[in-house]
């Protein structure tokens, strides 16, 4: 009668154990998990074009770049995974599709358009990326994740001065001297 009582009372405690807390139960709001994904996969592309831009560059702009998006992102993406996995979000394994179609005009760029595409697209794609952090931001939600936003947002900002320095080196309308070409 007392073992039958004990193996009761341990499996009502397993049991109890088991039991999701009230924030376990209710899980990620919809906002913090539509920014793991989106930041999960802009990561995920950022290594590619990365790799890509490392392979295809002769310019030590571009490999300085090139370098930065491979290894923070790298970084950056091993703590959303964490995150996501403690919360529950599935993260995919890909890019989005418009990710994935940019990354094949990378490979498809000839060298001597390379870099200027490069830098143009990931200057848009970071400047994007500052205003999804900071629209996730102004919102509500999970404390972890809000951490981690504000751990990315000088990431890409340093990102995003790399690629103007890099415009600018390479002479790209809008970033160089006064806004042209330097002339041969």
């Amino acid at each position: 009668m007392l073992f039958r009582r004990m193996l009761t009372a341990l499996g009502v405690a397993g049991l109890l154990a088991l039991a999701p807390t009230p924030v376990q139960a209710a899980g990620p709001s919809p906002e913090d998990a539509a920014f793991l994904v989106a930041a999960h996969q802009g990561g995920l592309a950022e290594i590619a074009a990365g790799r890509i831009a490392w392979q295809k560059t002769t310019t030590p702009e571009v490999k300085t770049v090139a370098g930065a998006l491979m290894r923070d992102h790298i970084r950056l993406n091993a703590a959303i995974y964490h995150e996501a996995r403690k919360l529950r979000v599935y993260l995919p394994s890909q890019p989005t599709p418009e990710q994935q179609s940019l990354i094949r005009t990378y490979e498809a760029a000839g060298a001597d358009t390379f870099d200027e595409h490069f830098i143009l697209t990931q200057l848009a794609a970071h400047r994007a990326t500052m205003e999804l952090i900071s629209g996730y931001l102004e919102e509500d939600g999970d404390p972890s994740v809000k951490a981690l936003a504000r751990r990315a947002a000088p990431v890409i900002a340093a990102h995003h001065l790399l690629l103007r320095e890099a415009a600018e080196a390479e002479g790209i309308a809008g970033y160089a001297g006064k806004g042209g070409r330097p002339t041969p």
